[in-house]
């Protein structure tokens, strides 16, 4: 019998080091979670995870250090299965009482106003040349227009959750800056289009829309068509 106590000392001690070892492991495994996760909600418009510059423009359009939104991060999954079922029960639509599908509206804390974000289903492309010069023109998805008032970002999506057939569908992408009414910093010209493009690749991405519908996947300048 006692021949046998060093072995059970030996199996104790091995058991209190595994437990030990699970747990620092487990620690660890927390640990590199935690900050990305708190970067990722000051990072998160509605859905759609901002970059850096992405998110610097559109505190600029606010003229704040921090944002909040209208809606929780599941918005973009809500707007995108509201674009399929429009899309499949009704098609695109070229009328002036087009259907609008809010994302959501970003705010400055505490402001009554904010930049609202919204998606469209259309049939055509616009000619730009009614719009120029208020608006900007950017070589963009299928149409890039962007002002201070607000901004245009025109895709085509071919995506399985639009049809078996992967139908080209026309999505526009609009984002309207009603703080901008007596502004005239054209840097917010730039700006908004640089959030539209955010949330619109987020989209795209989101509907599983071919090569991102065309975007790319990340914001520079676009160079004026």
């Amino acid at each position: 019998m006692l021949s046998n106590s060093p072995v059970r000392q030996l199996a104790a001690t091995a058991a209190t080091v595994a437990v030990l070892v699970a747990s620092l492991t487990a620690c660890d495994s927390k640990e590199p979670t935690e900050k990305p996760t708190t970067e990722a909600a000051r990072s998160n418009l509605c859905g759609a995870r901002l970059s850096t510059d992405a998110r610097k423009a559109l505190l600029y359009v606010l003229g704040s250090k921090k944002f909040t939104t209208s809606e929780s991060t599941a918005a973009l999954g809500k707007t995108a299965r509201a674009l399929v079922s429009g899309y499949q029960e009704k098609g695109p639509d070229d009328s002036v009482a087009e259907e609008e599908y809010e994302l959501c509206t970003a705010y400055a804390p505490a402001a009554d106003f904010g930049v609202e974000l919204s998606f469209y289903l259309r049939e055509t492309v616009p000619a730009p040349a009614g719009l120029l010069p208020k608006f900007t023109q950017y070589e963009m998805g299928e149409l890039a227009l962007s002002r201070p008032l607000n901004a245009f970002l025109y895709m085509k999506c071919s995506s399985g959750s639009f049809s078996s057939d992967g139908d080209n569908v026309l999505i526009r992408g609009e984002l309207t800056n009603p703080l901008a009414v007596d502004s005239d910093d054209d840097n917010l010209r730039e700006m908004n289009l640089n959030v539209l493009h955010a949330v619109s690749l987020a989209m795209a991405k989101k509907l599983g829309c071919k090569d991102d519908a065309g975007l790319p996947a990340k914001f520079s300048v676009p160079q004026k068509a």
